[in-house]
């Protein structure tokens, strides 16, 4: 845990004492009540102890008077009273209860004081519970109709299913030697300080390894099913929105009025009280909001946005559709850059990382696959890159049937100008319907589009000669050809603006609008159904995000998933050299430069790729050149002959062609002797050598390093100035999901501020006699952020 890290956090108080994380929870003036900032900032201690290499506890404690109460019931009195959405996502909360109880992290509860509703939850999903013999615990949801869904779960994973039956329906609250006996607390004492030490000197023996391996199998011992979980969140919502329950939490918190009782009620209570969330009081009104002006225009300030939460952003049908938490993703890099570390690590943070298939064996793929899926946490989700092989169709073919037989669910379609047979494969063996006859879309594809006249491609349905293909051989039924035949080609379209690697160099002010335009004119004229979601073609955004500022752009262009990709390269988790990274840490805005692309030398296609301290874009350069102007190597002058062969090659171009000649020998027998017969082929195959050996010498950090080929757009240089003087500074400090969790939350508070700023601004300049201005209006953008 970084310093940064810990004076960051809001709610909680953050310490640590060698191999063990002490966070706090400290909102004395809320009674340690839960609100969305507490959740994501719990999250994110327990995730990053989790990752962390030498932290194995984590104690979770409140303040000696009360461990916590529960929801925060001020907060949703405040949208109530201000006609906000009082409803709130829960799965955040269930997502923190699940990882306190299955991370690689040894988690104790120190209670003392008052645990009440949520604050039950919090303890019962921790590992081991030590309790002072001052702590109570109870569950009041029922008093005000509500349900503690996300908290019996877990509790009944302690108690058993009759006694945590008990403590919801009754609402009564017991002590902490019944908690003991019940097995919701596993020690108690007094002071409880000296036993909470006694047990850490034992824990703190174990080591991390040992950790990760016991909470792995704890996983497998006693998972929590999706259908739990599906129906904890449902249960939840449909409460927490229940009007009635509303106006009940509403007049606690405003009135101290219970919702059984006609008046405020004596102060003194009974002894056996229930616990409740202590009511918040109301502010009394200043003369500004009570005077009325001329022309019946009150003078109040605007009501005030609700901070957004991270998970928020985009669409959630992204999120859904994907299995993910966040509508973000991180592309794929070839040659494994994108690791399987990488796309791990993003997996369990709850968002999408695509592997890097490019370059690489079918048999190093399907290893990956199989690494991804051991190191994911159950139901996580990953996806791989599909590269458009018009050289060799048939890899493309082999590798769409290895993501079939493994169940891959995501794809990232790269490089394409139109569909394949292979990727249209991969869609429509995806189709089928459930047993009530709904449309069922198991494959997903992303597809990553820079040219409006490609995306229509993937905007209508497949191709039908493709299709009759595909059925002539058996690959698709005929139910899936008639489903594909009314859905579009890819679900996703992610618009590719200036970007690392190969680029059309757009603006996405430019291209961002019209691929909204032209998604939303092809679904008119393919007449795709709302109702059964099958116009749920999704349009997200790449290229240039860096910062919360472009994320935050992206988002106001309409983007309903962001997709980050340079920023990635420079983390640890990168499967690319430390001397690569050291270099990447150092970029600003202006160190990068379009160059040559290797894999279509011979049409011209360009790269992004870094030019500070490297000679590979200028040399990419001249080989191209000199490929124009010349139609063989026994054209070349001898002075630039020997500059080929003593800078750039380092060897001769007859051993450059040998090494060339047993390649395609060996992968591509039947071009060989097409090449062979035409010396300007020969001579475009010698000079695309060296884009293969540019790309080996930086994934390997060799030491010929004005020759590396670092494919990187302008973002990362935006990223490292962002970071300058923080934990992320040092590339050996940015991991992929912190990166992402950071960038994402930094973007929701920017939205906040720029939303309050423009409320604040819309009334102050809008004239007593004026409309209200919506927040949004029919056929509008796409909305930045989604009610959680």
């Amino acid at each position: 845990m970084d310093r940064l890290t810990r004076s960051a956090y809001s709610t909680l108080r953050v310490r640590e004492q060698g191999s063990v994380l002490f966070a706090q929870i400290h909102r004395p003036d809320a009674g340690n009540a839960i609100n969305a900032t507490l959740i994501h900032e719990l999250d994110e201690v327990f995730a990053r102890a989790a990752r962390a290499e030498h932290t194995t506890v984590v104690v979770l404690e409140g303040l000696p008077e009360v461990f916590c109460f529960g929801a925060d019931f001020g907060v949703i009195s405040d949208a109530a009273r201000t006609g906000q959405d009082t409803s709130f996502d829960p799965e955040p909360m269930f997502e923190l209860f699940r990882r306190m109880a299955y991370a690689d992290v040894l988690t104790v509860a120190h209670v003392r004081g008052k645990a009440n509703a949520g604050g039950v939850g919090l303890v019962a999903a921790c590992d081991v519970v030590i309790a002072d013999e001052s702590a109570t615990f109870s569950l009041s949801e029922l008093l005000f109709g509500l349900i503690p869904a996300v908290v019996l779960p877990f509790l009944i994973r302690r108690t058993g299913f009759q006694r945590a039956h008990y403590l919801a329906a009754t609402t009564q609250t017991v002590d902490a030697r019944q908690a003991h006996e019940w097995g919701l607390v596993d020690a108690l004492g007094t002071p409880s300080e000296a036993l909470l030490k006694r047990h850490l000197q034992r824990l703190g023996r174990v080591s991390k390894k040992g950790v990760t391996r016991y909470k792995a199998y704890l996983r497998e011992l006693s998972p929590l099913t999706g259908h739990t979980k599906d129906v904890a969140l449902a249960t939840n919502r449909q409460v927490f929105g229940d009007p009635d329950n509303v106006r009940a939490i509403r007049r606690y918190a405003e009135e101290g009025v219970f919702p059984w009782e006609t008046e405020t009620p004596d102060t003194t209570a009974p002894p056996d009280a229930v616990a409740i969330p202590a009511p918040k009081p109301s502010p009394q009104p200043s003369p500004s909001e009570t005077t009325v002006t001329p022309q019946h225009h009150r003078a109040t300030a605007p009501p005030q946005p609700p901070a957004l939460s991270p998970r928020a952003l985009g669409s959630p049908r992204f999120r859904a559709a994907h299995g993910v938490d966040y509508a973000y993703a991180a592309g794929a890099m070839y040659k494994g850059i994108a690791s399987v570390d990488l796309v791990t690590a993003l997996g369990n943070a709850g968002m999408l990382g695509f592997f890097g298939t490019g370059g690489l064996p079918l048999d190093e793929v399907e290893d990956a696959i199989i690494c991804i899926k051991k190191g994911l946490d159950p139901g996580r989700a990953f996806g791989m890159n599909l590269l458009n092989n018009p050289d060799d169709p048939g890899q493309e073919a082999r590798t769409v049937e290895l993501y079939l037989r493994h169940g891959v669910r995501s794809v990232e379609a790269s490089a394409y100008v139109r569909p394949t047979f292979a990727l249209v494969h991969y869609r429509l063996a995806g189709l089928g319907t459930d047993a009530e006859g709904r449309l069922r879309q198991d494959h997903h594809v992303i597809a990553k589009v820079s040219r409006t006249e490609v995306a229509e491609h993937f905007l209508r349905p497949a191709p039908a000669p493709l299709v009759r293909r595909l059925l002539e051989d058996g690959l698709i039924t005929p139910k899936q050809a008639e489903l594909g035949a009314r859905l579009p080609l890819a679900q996703d379209l992610c618009v590719e603006a200036d970007s690392a690697g190969h680029t059309d160099g757009g603006n996405a002010y430019v291209l961002m609008p019209a691929m909204r335009a032209l998604r939303d004119r092809v679904t008119r004229e393919q007449g795709y159904s709302e109702e059964s979601g099958e116009a749920a073609v999704r349009v997200g955004a790449a290229g240039g995000i860096g910062t919360p500022e472009a994320a935050l752009a992206a988002l106001a262009l309409g983007a309903e998933f962001l997709v980050t990709g340079s920023i990635n390269q420079c983390t640890v988790e990168a499967g690319t050299s430390d001397a690569v990274k050291d270099l990447l840490q150092s970029l600003g805005v202006h160190d990068t430069e379009y160059a040559p692309a290797g894999d279509m030398f011979e049409v011209g296609a360009r790269v992004q790729a870094v030019r500070k301290s490297t000679f590979f874009p200028a040399r990419a350069q001249k080989l191209y050149e000199l490929y124009v102007r010349h139609d063989s190597l026994d054209d070349l002058d001898p002075r630039t002959r020997a500059t080929l062969e003593n800078k750039y090659f380092k060897r001769s171009l007859d051993e450059v062609w040998e090494e060339t000649r047993a390649h395609l020998a060996r992968r591509h027998p039947a071009r060989l002797a097409e090449v062979e017969r035409s010396p300007k082929q020969k001579m475009a195959h010698v000079f695309r050598w060296y884009f293969v050996h540019s790309t080996r010498l930086a994934l390997r950090g060799a030491d010929q390093r004005v020759d590396y080929q670092i494919h990187c757009g302008p973002a990362l240089g935006a990223f490292n100035t962002w970071v300058r003087g923080t934990d992320l500074e040092p590339w050996r400090g940015r991991r992929v999901d912190v990166i992402a969790e950071r960038l994402l939350r930094e973007t929701a508070a920017l939205l906040t501020e720029r939303l309050t700023a423009y409320r604040s601004l819309a009334a102050d300049s809008t004239p007593p006699s004026s409309d209200p201005i919506p927040d949004s209006a029919p056929g509008g953008p796409a909305p930045l952020a989604t009610a959680e």
